[in-house]
């Protein structure tokens, strides 16, 4: 599911629209909340809708086939392609959450949504989001004119507001959910430095002979830090210190 937040309920779609390079006529809109002033600011919230292409059902397939001069072919391609559909959602059901369930993650991503759009306004900062829930996942991309002030000196802000995510997800009783806050396709290239940081502090470690501590870093920063480096025949990894000073420590095996 992919939502569109924005000041008012059309500027939403019309934001979600030019993404997914459709006309209105081509889209399922569901407005999922509307947007509300608050009183001096405090309760406000931005529209959120979730726009997706519109599902093209048989008869309409099979008249535009017919217009082609191939109906009988489209209709059974048309039929063949709904069983397909039906088979693959029904297999997306049991592998993941229920629908109830999938449902109740859909709300309190939008919740989540609206929550960090406040603590982002309180910051001074004019941004947009979009959400994407994929089963157990959350990720939000802001869009702004303030990147660097939204990502904060090596990331601390971006980060600082996704351990926040993080805790208001576990606050709501939904651990299991997991949450990604990007800005200008920040996670990935912060992804390359790490990378190219692993690397080169592990030919440091077999150059010297010495262990090398980095600068303390979030959970899942180390994670990539410790993965990068898994396979490496001559260091190893472990992660020393307490939570938020943690940090990667790479040494000799």
């Amino acid at each position: 599911m992919t939502l569109y937040t924005s000041e008012t309920v059309e500027d939403a779609i019309q934001q979600a629209l030019q993404q997914l390079q459709l006309d209105r006529s081509q889209v399922e809109v569901t407005v999922l909340t509307k947007p509300r002033k608050g009183f001096l600011g405090i309760g406000a919230r931005k529209a959120s809708v979730e726009v997706k292409p519109a599902v093209m059902n048989n008869q309409e397939a099979v008249a535009r086939t017919d217009e082609a001069g191939d109906s009988s072919v489209a209709q059974t391609a048309t039929t063949d392609s709904v069983s397909n559909e039906q088979t693959q959602l029904v297999g997306e059901t049991t592998e993941g959450p229920t629908v109830d369930r999938q449902a109740e993650y859909q709300q309190v991503a939008v919740e989540l949504n609206q929550y960090l759009g406040e603590i982002i306004k309180q910051l001074g900062i004019d941004a947009t989001s979009q959400v994407d829930m994929k089963h157990r996942h959350v990720t939000i991309n802001f869009e702004t004119e303030q990147e660097g002030l939204l990502i904060g000196k090596h990331g601390r802000t971006i980060n600082a507001l996704q351990s926040l995510a993080q805790v208001y997800l576990n606050h709501k009783r939904f651990s299991k959910l997991e949450v990604t806050l990007d800005v200008a396709s920040y996670r990935e290239r912060r992804e390359e430095t790490l990378t190219r940081l692993a690397e080169n502090m592990a030919r440091e470690v077999v150059a010297t002979g010495k262990p090398v501590y980095l600068d303390p870093m979030p959970s899942f920063e180390r994670k990539q830090i410790h993965s990068v480096l898994a396979e490496n025949e001559h260091v190893m990894t472990y992660s020393a210190g307490t939570e938020p000073k943690r940090a990667v420590v790479i040494t000799l095996k």
